[in-house]
Protein backbone atom coordinates (compact mmCIF):
# COMPACT_ATOMS: atom_id res chain seq x y z
CA UNK A 1 0.00 0.00 0.00
CA UNK A 2 1.39 3.33 -1.04
CA UNK A 3 1.19 5.87 1.74
CA UNK A 4 2.50 9.38 2.31
CA UNK A 5 5.40 8.47 4.60
CA UNK A 6 6.48 5.54 2.43
CA UNK A 7 6.42 7.76 -0.65
CA UNK A 8 8.76 10.26 0.97
CA UNK A 9 11.05 7.49 2.19
CA UNK A 10 11.20 6.03 -1.32
CA UNK A 11 12.02 9.43 -2.77
CA UNK A 12 14.74 10.06 -0.21
CA UNK A 13 16.24 6.60 -0.74
CA UNK A 14 16.20 6.95 -4.53
CA UNK A 15 17.85 10.36 -4.32
CA UNK A 16 20.51 9.09 -1.93
CA UNK A 17 21.32 6.09 -4.14
CA UNK A 18 21.43 8.23 -7.27
CA UNK A 19 23.99 10.54 -5.66
CA UNK A 20 26.13 7.86 -4.00
CA UNK A 21 26.26 5.23 -6.74
CA UNK A 22 26.93 7.28 -9.86
CA UNK A 23 30.06 9.27 -10.84
CA UNK A 24 29.54 13.02 -10.80
CA UNK A 25 30.66 13.46 -14.41
CA UNK A 26 27.91 11.23 -15.87
CA UNK A 27 24.52 12.93 -15.59
CA UNK A 28 22.75 10.01 -17.25
CA UNK A 29 23.63 7.78 -14.27
CA UNK A 30 21.64 10.01 -11.96
CA UNK A 31 18.28 9.06 -13.47
CA UNK A 32 15.89 7.77 -10.82
CA UNK A 33 13.55 4.91 -11.68
CA UNK A 34 10.06 5.88 -10.55
CA UNK A 35 7.59 3.25 -9.46
CA UNK A 36 4.56 5.15 -10.76
CA UNK A 37 5.87 6.69 -13.99
CA UNK A 38 9.21 6.89 -15.76
CA UNK A 39 10.31 10.41 -16.69
CA UNK A 40 12.04 10.36 -20.05
CA UNK A 41 14.84 12.94 -20.39
CA UNK A 42 14.55 12.57 -24.15
CA UNK A 43 11.08 14.11 -23.96
CA UNK A 44 12.64 17.44 -23.02
CA UNK A 45 14.25 19.57 -25.72
CA UNK A 46 15.08 22.38 -23.34
CA UNK A 47 17.55 22.05 -20.48
CA UNK A 48 16.59 23.27 -17.01
CA UNK A 49 12.92 23.09 -18.02
CA UNK A 50 10.30 20.47 -17.12
CA UNK A 51 9.51 18.30 -20.18
CA UNK A 52 5.76 18.60 -19.72
CA UNK A 53 5.73 22.36 -20.14
CA UNK A 54 8.61 22.97 -22.54
CA UNK A 55 6.18 23.68 -25.35
CA UNK A 56 4.54 26.50 -23.38
CA UNK A 57 7.50 28.90 -23.36
CA UNK A 58 6.51 32.31 -24.67
CA UNK A 59 9.01 34.88 -25.94
CA UNK A 60 7.79 37.95 -24.04
CA UNK A 61 9.67 40.24 -26.42
CA UNK A 62 7.13 39.41 -29.11
CA UNK A 63 4.11 40.28 -26.96
CA UNK A 64 2.52 43.69 -26.63
CA UNK A 65 1.95 45.44 -23.31
CA UNK A 66 -1.60 44.20 -22.84
CA UNK A 67 -0.52 40.57 -23.26
CA UNK A 68 2.11 41.00 -20.58
CA UNK A 69 -0.43 42.21 -18.05
CA UNK A 70 0.46 45.91 -18.05
CA UNK A 71 -2.21 48.61 -17.95
CA UNK A 72 -2.84 50.03 -21.41
CA UNK A 73 -4.35 53.47 -22.00
CA UNK A 74 -5.71 54.24 -25.44
CA UNK A 75 -4.46 57.44 -27.07
CA UNK A 76 -6.97 57.35 -29.91
CA UNK A 77 -9.90 59.72 -30.23
CA UNK A 78 -13.32 58.55 -29.05
CA UNK A 79 -14.89 56.15 -31.54
CA UNK A 80 -18.18 57.20 -33.09
CA UNK A 81 -20.99 54.69 -32.82
CA UNK A 82 -23.83 54.21 -35.28
CA UNK A 83 -26.11 56.23 -33.00
CA UNK A 84 -23.78 59.20 -33.04
CA UNK A 85 -22.67 58.69 -29.43
CA UNK A 86 -19.04 58.49 -28.41
CA UNK A 87 -17.38 55.63 -26.60
CA UNK A 88 -15.02 56.64 -23.83
CA UNK A 89 -11.72 54.77 -24.14
CA UNK A 90 -11.51 52.08 -21.48
CA UNK A 91 -8.69 52.57 -18.97
CA UNK A 92 -7.46 49.62 -16.97
CA UNK A 93 -6.94 50.05 -13.26
CA UNK A 94 -3.36 50.70 -12.11
CA UNK A 95 -1.22 47.60 -12.02
CA UNK A 96 -0.26 46.45 -8.55
CA UNK A 97 2.97 44.72 -7.65
CA UNK A 98 3.32 41.00 -8.08
CA UNK A 99 4.37 39.50 -4.72
CA UNK A 100 6.38 36.26 -4.74
CA UNK A 101 7.54 34.55 -1.53
CA UNK A 102 10.60 32.30 -1.82
CA UNK A 103 10.89 29.68 0.91
CA UNK A 104 12.55 26.33 1.53
CA UNK A 105 11.64 24.63 4.80
CA UNK A 106 15.26 23.61 5.33
CA UNK A 107 18.20 25.99 5.57
CA UNK A 108 21.29 25.62 3.41
CA UNK A 109 19.52 24.84 0.13
CA UNK A 110 20.51 28.09 -1.62
CA UNK A 111 17.20 29.90 -1.17
CA UNK A 112 18.66 33.38 -0.63
CA UNK A 113 21.12 32.90 -3.48
CA UNK A 114 18.21 31.89 -5.71
CA UNK A 115 16.13 34.92 -4.64
CA UNK A 116 19.05 37.26 -5.32
CA UNK A 117 19.76 36.02 -8.83
CA UNK A 118 16.06 35.70 -9.67
CA UNK A 119 15.56 39.37 -8.82
CA UNK A 120 18.55 40.44 -10.93
CA UNK A 121 17.31 38.66 -14.06
CA UNK A 122 13.86 40.22 -13.58
CA UNK A 123 15.49 43.65 -13.27
CA UNK A 124 17.53 42.97 -16.41
CA UNK A 125 14.24 42.48 -18.25
CA UNK A 126 13.11 45.96 -17.25
CA UNK A 127 11.07 45.14 -14.16
CA UNK A 128 11.16 47.34 -11.09
CA UNK A 129 12.12 44.82 -8.42
CA UNK A 130 12.22 45.04 -4.63
CA UNK A 131 13.62 42.19 -2.54
CA UNK A 132 12.64 42.03 1.13
CA UNK A 133 14.97 40.10 3.43
CA UNK A 134 12.31 38.59 5.68
CA UNK A 135 14.74 36.50 7.71
CA UNK A 136 14.49 38.90 10.62
CA UNK A 137 16.95 37.08 12.85
CA UNK A 138 19.66 35.92 10.44
CA UNK A 139 19.50 38.38 7.55
CA UNK A 140 22.22 37.90 4.93
CA UNK A 141 20.66 38.94 1.62
CA UNK A 142 22.88 42.03 1.44
CA UNK A 143 25.96 39.81 1.81
CA UNK A 144 25.02 37.82 -1.29
CA UNK A 145 24.42 41.08 -3.18
CA UNK A 146 27.79 42.38 -2.00
CA UNK A 147 26.95 45.64 -0.24
CA UNK A 148 26.51 47.00 3.27
CA UNK A 149 23.19 48.77 3.94
CA UNK A 150 23.16 51.96 5.99
CA UNK A 151 19.79 51.08 7.52
CA UNK A 152 17.76 47.92 7.92
CA UNK A 153 14.47 46.63 9.32
CA UNK A 154 16.01 47.03 12.75
CA UNK A 155 15.76 50.83 12.34
CA UNK A 156 12.12 50.54 11.24
CA UNK A 157 11.17 48.41 14.23
CA UNK A 158 12.88 50.86 16.57
CA UNK A 159 10.75 53.62 15.06
CA UNK A 160 13.72 55.51 13.60
CA UNK A 161 12.33 55.61 10.04
CA UNK A 162 9.63 54.30 7.71
CA UNK A 163 9.97 51.11 5.71
CA UNK A 164 10.33 52.94 2.38
CA UNK A 165 13.20 54.99 3.86
CA UNK A 166 15.46 51.94 4.14
CA UNK A 167 15.17 50.98 0.47
CA UNK A 168 18.68 50.83 -0.99
CA UNK A 169 19.85 50.20 -4.53
CA UNK A 170 21.89 47.03 -4.86
CA UNK A 171 24.22 46.15 -7.74
CA UNK A 172 22.20 45.24 -10.81
CA UNK A 173 19.40 47.76 -10.32
CA UNK A 174 17.45 45.87 -7.64
CA UNK A 175 16.13 47.67 -4.57
CA UNK A 176 16.63 45.83 -1.29
CA UNK A 177 15.04 46.05 2.14
CA UNK A 178 17.72 44.60 4.38
CA UNK A 179 16.81 42.57 7.42
CA UNK A 180 18.60 42.88 10.72
CA UNK A 181 20.68 40.50 12.76
CA UNK A 182 19.30 39.33 16.06
CA UNK A 183 15.80 40.80 15.56
CA UNK A 184 13.09 38.80 17.29
CA UNK A 185 10.67 36.81 15.17
CA UNK A 186 7.86 38.76 13.54
CA UNK A 187 5.36 36.91 15.71
CA UNK A 188 7.15 38.13 18.85
CA UNK A 189 7.20 41.83 18.00
CA UNK A 190 5.10 44.20 20.01
CA UNK A 191 1.74 45.09 18.48
CA UNK A 192 3.00 48.61 17.73
CA UNK A 193 6.10 47.31 15.95
CA UNK A 194 4.12 44.80 13.94
CA UNK A 195 1.49 47.37 12.98
CA UNK A 196 4.17 49.75 11.76
CA UNK A 197 5.95 47.06 9.78
CA UNK A 198 2.80 45.76 8.07
CA UNK A 199 1.49 49.25 7.32
CA UNK A 200 4.82 50.12 5.71
CA UNK A 201 4.46 47.23 3.29
CA UNK A 202 1.50 48.91 1.62
CA UNK A 203 3.68 51.83 0.53
CA UNK A 204 5.79 49.51 -1.62
CA UNK A 205 2.90 48.69 -3.96
CA UNK A 206 3.49 51.61 -6.30
CA UNK A 207 7.28 51.37 -6.20
CA UNK A 208 7.74 47.98 -7.87
CA UNK A 209 6.43 45.62 -10.52
CA UNK A 210 7.65 42.56 -8.63
CA UNK A 211 8.33 42.20 -4.90
CA UNK A 212 10.27 39.12 -3.80
CA UNK A 213 10.00 38.05 -0.16
CA UNK A 214 13.02 35.98 0.89
CA UNK A 215 11.64 34.20 3.96
CA UNK A 216 13.60 32.62 6.75
CA UNK A 217 14.11 28.86 6.82
CA UNK A 218 11.74 26.56 8.66
CA UNK A 219 8.08 26.95 9.57
CA UNK A 220 8.12 29.34 12.50
CA UNK A 221 5.08 31.54 13.07
CA UNK A 222 6.99 34.48 11.60
CA UNK A 223 7.71 32.56 8.37
CA UNK A 224 4.12 31.33 8.20
CA UNK A 225 2.90 34.93 8.39
CA UNK A 226 4.60 35.66 5.06
CA UNK A 227 3.53 32.35 3.48
CA UNK A 228 -0.09 32.93 4.52
CA UNK A 229 -0.05 36.40 2.98
CA UNK A 230 1.61 35.57 -0.36
CA UNK A 231 -0.34 34.77 -3.51
CA UNK A 232 2.64 33.12 -5.20
CA UNK A 233 5.14 30.89 -3.41
CA UNK A 234 8.29 29.27 -4.79
CA UNK A 235 9.53 26.33 -2.72
CA UNK A 236 13.25 25.70 -3.23
CA UNK A 237 14.59 22.22 -2.51
CA UNK A 238 17.64 20.11 -3.31
CA UNK A 239 17.75 16.37 -4.09
CA UNK A 240 18.96 15.70 -0.53
CA UNK A 241 16.53 13.54 1.51
CA UNK A 242 16.20 16.00 4.41
CA UNK A 243 15.57 18.89 2.05
CA UNK A 244 12.87 16.95 0.20
CA UNK A 245 11.13 16.02 3.44
CA UNK A 246 11.11 19.63 4.63
CA UNK A 247 9.97 20.88 1.23
CA UNK A 248 6.99 18.54 1.36
CA UNK A 249 6.19 19.70 4.90
CA UNK A 250 6.21 23.31 3.67
CA UNK A 251 3.93 22.49 0.72
CA UNK A 252 1.58 20.67 3.08
CA UNK A 253 1.34 23.53 5.58
CA UNK A 254 0.78 26.13 2.86
CA UNK A 255 -1.89 23.94 1.24
CA UNK A 256 -3.74 23.86 4.55
CA UNK A 257 -3.21 27.46 5.68
CA UNK A 258 -3.23 29.29 2.33
CA UNK A 259 -5.02 26.97 -0.15
CA UNK A 260 -5.48 29.63 -2.86
CA UNK A 261 -1.75 30.37 -3.14
CA UNK A 262 0.00 29.31 -6.34
CA UNK A 263 2.77 26.97 -5.18
CA UNK A 264 5.73 26.37 -7.47
CA UNK A 265 8.81 24.21 -7.14
CA UNK A 266 12.49 24.70 -8.03
CA UNK A 267 15.14 22.00 -7.57
CA UNK A 268 18.51 23.54 -6.73
CA UNK A 269 22.00 21.98 -6.83
CA UNK A 270 20.89 19.10 -9.07
CA UNK A 271 23.59 16.82 -10.49
CA UNK A 272 21.66 16.43 -13.74
CA UNK A 273 18.43 17.29 -15.50
CA UNK A 274 17.23 13.71 -15.09
CA UNK A 275 17.79 13.82 -11.34
CA UNK A 276 15.95 17.13 -10.97
CA UNK A 277 13.02 16.06 -13.14
CA UNK A 278 12.60 12.77 -11.29
CA UNK A 279 12.76 14.41 -7.86
CA UNK A 280 10.26 17.11 -8.84
CA UNK A 281 7.90 14.60 -10.44
CA UNK A 282 7.88 12.31 -7.41
CA UNK A 283 7.41 15.20 -4.96
CA UNK A 284 4.57 16.61 -7.05
CA UNK A 285 2.97 13.17 -7.34
CA UNK A 286 2.97 12.71 -3.56
CA UNK A 287 1.53 16.20 -2.99
CA UNK A 288 -1.19 15.57 -5.55
CA UNK A 289 -2.14 12.23 -4.04
CA UNK A 290 -2.23 13.24 -0.39
CA UNK A 291 -2.85 17.00 -0.48
CA UNK A 292 -4.91 17.34 -3.63
CA UNK A 293 -2.54 19.91 -5.15
CA UNK A 294 0.23 19.75 -7.74
CA UNK A 295 2.93 22.41 -7.25
CA UNK A 296 4.09 23.61 -10.65
CA UNK A 297 7.66 22.61 -11.47
CA UNK A 298 9.47 25.68 -12.80
CA UNK A 299 12.77 23.98 -13.51
CA UNK A 300 16.12 23.42 -11.83
CA UNK A 301 19.47 25.05 -11.13
CA UNK A 302 22.40 22.67 -11.70
CA UNK A 303 25.26 22.07 -9.33
CA UNK A 304 27.74 24.64 -10.68
CA UNK A 305 31.19 25.56 -9.37
CA UNK A 306 30.56 29.20 -10.29
CA UNK A 307 27.91 29.49 -7.57
CA UNK A 308 30.12 28.97 -4.49
CA UNK A 309 32.80 31.14 -6.13
CA UNK A 310 30.24 33.92 -6.52
CA UNK A 311 29.18 33.61 -2.88
CA UNK A 312 32.77 33.89 -1.69
CA UNK A 313 33.31 36.91 -3.94
CA UNK A 314 30.03 38.46 -2.72
CA UNK A 315 28.93 38.93 -6.31
CA UNK A 316 25.75 37.25 -7.65
CA UNK A 317 26.61 34.70 -10.33
CA UNK A 318 24.29 36.21 -12.95
CA UNK A 319 26.53 39.31 -12.75
CA UNK A 320 29.95 37.73 -12.24
CA UNK A 321 29.35 34.56 -14.30
CA UNK A 322 26.50 35.48 -16.70
CA UNK A 323 27.27 32.61 -19.09
CA UNK A 324 27.42 29.92 -16.41
CA UNK A 325 25.01 26.99 -16.42
CA UNK A 326 23.41 28.29 -13.21
CA UNK A 327 22.80 31.74 -14.72
CA UNK A 328 21.20 30.21 -17.83
CA UNK A 329 18.93 28.13 -15.61
CA UNK A 330 17.71 31.21 -13.72
CA UNK A 331 16.88 32.90 -17.03
CA UNK A 332 14.72 29.94 -18.05
CA UNK A 333 12.88 30.02 -14.72
CA UNK A 334 12.26 33.76 -15.08
CA UNK A 335 10.94 33.19 -18.59
CA UNK A 336 8.47 30.69 -17.18
CA UNK A 337 7.41 33.12 -14.46
CA UNK A 338 6.95 35.83 -17.09
CA UNK A 339 4.62 33.57 -19.04
CA UNK A 340 2.55 32.90 -15.91
CA UNK A 341 2.16 36.64 -15.32
CA UNK A 342 -0.80 36.64 -17.72
CA UNK A 343 -2.63 34.29 -15.36
CA UNK A 344 -1.91 36.28 -12.20
CA UNK A 345 -4.64 38.36 -10.59
CA UNK A 346 -2.55 40.00 -7.90
CA UNK A 347 -3.94 42.15 -5.11
CA UNK A 348 -0.46 43.58 -4.53
CA UNK A 349 1.00 44.49 -1.19
CA UNK A 350 -2.33 45.92 -0.06
CA UNK A 351 -3.80 42.44 -0.26
CA UNK A 352 -0.60 41.00 1.22
CA UNK A 353 -0.88 43.37 4.18
CA UNK A 354 -4.55 42.52 4.77
CA UNK A 355 -3.88 38.78 4.75
CA UNK A 356 -0.96 39.17 7.15
CA UNK A 357 -3.13 41.22 9.48
CA UNK A 358 -5.75 38.49 9.33
CA UNK A 359 -3.09 35.91 10.20
CA UNK A 360 -2.30 37.81 13.39
CA UNK A 361 -6.00 38.26 14.13
CA UNK A 362 -6.58 41.98 13.67
CA UNK A 363 -7.79 42.40 10.07
CA UNK A 364 -11.07 43.96 9.09
CA UNK A 365 -13.75 41.32 8.36
CA UNK A 366 -14.11 40.58 4.66
CA UNK A 367 -10.69 41.88 3.59
CA UNK A 368 -8.81 39.87 0.98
Amino acid sequence: MFDQAQGLRDLAQQSRQATDDAPEASPKNHEITLREEQVSPAASKSRFFPPRVAHSIVDTRQLDASQLGYAVVSTQSPVSTPTGLSETPKIDRPKVARVIAVTSGKGGVGKTNFSTNLSLVLAKQGKRVIVVDADLGLANLHVVFGFTPERSLEHVLRGDCALKDILCMAPGGVQVIAGGSGIVDLANLTERQRDGFIAGLQELDTLADVIIIDTGAGLSRGVLAFLNAAEEIIVVTTPEPTSLTDAYATIKVVAHENPTAKQRLVVNMAQSEAEADAVAHKLTLIAQRFLGIAPEYLGFVPLDASVPRAVRAQQPFVIGQPHSEAAKAIEVIVERLGYKENEARPTGFTGFMNRMQRFFGFAEPGTK
